[in-house]
């Protein structure tokens, strides 16, 4: 049976912006699974998680028709435990956006990297996404190791932006996340 470190999923009722998003982190996350929530409660997600080994679970929540939430949970003798930050979404950009649609290259990534970043505000969030995505934090120089990296920016009408790097073809491939607010709890 295959390991999955991570289980991707949505809120009830997914809109197609949610989906999308879904497949793309898909895609450049490895070891992780996507499943389309349906009527699961939280407490057969659990189960979900739980018989496909498992350990995190992330959540892709609703708000007016497109990504608002995502939240983290850790699988916990089969039980959902959230954990912190949660990450308010003010907006995205899928991968079909960009100039390479990673996703219709058919390639799964393999190896990611979180690279450090360098405004202190964002580290425990570069943790929280090291742990849930299980990929090392690694400095600048490290990055070419890996075959996508994540990289953390602050911005002026943003709180955080979290986006995806290809280090095969030296350029940002996405998604996006364009986050208002991280909530530490």
């Amino acid at each position: 049976m295959q390991q999955f470190h991570l289980l991707i999923t949505s809120s009830r009722r997914p809109t197609r912006s949610m989906r999308t998003l879904m497949r793309d982190l898909h895609t450049v996350i490895p070891k992780s699974h996507r499943i389309n929530r349906g009527k699961m409660s939280m407490e057969d997600l659990a189960e979900t998680a739980s018989s496909l080994n498992a350990k995190y679970v992330l959540i892709v929540n609703r708000w007016k028709g497109g990504p608002g939430k995502i939240e983290f949970y850790r699988v916990l003798d089969g039980e959902l435990q959230l954990i912190s930050p949660l990450l308010y979404v003010r907006g995205i950009r899928l991968q079909r956006e960009y100039k390479i649609f990673w996703r219709k290259l058919r390639i799964r990534c393999r190896s990611l990297a979180i690279i450090k970043p360098v405004k202190e505000k964002l580290q425990k969030l570069a943790e929280t996404l090291s742990t849930v995505f299980n990929s090392p934090i690694v400095s600048e120089d490290e990055k070419d190791e890996f075959q996508v990296y994540v990289k953390l920016f602050e911005g002026l009408d943003y709180e955080a932006k979290i986006t995806f790097f290809s280090t095969i073809h030296n350029m940002e491939i996405g998604p996006t996340l364009y986050l208002k607010k991280v909530v530490e709890f």
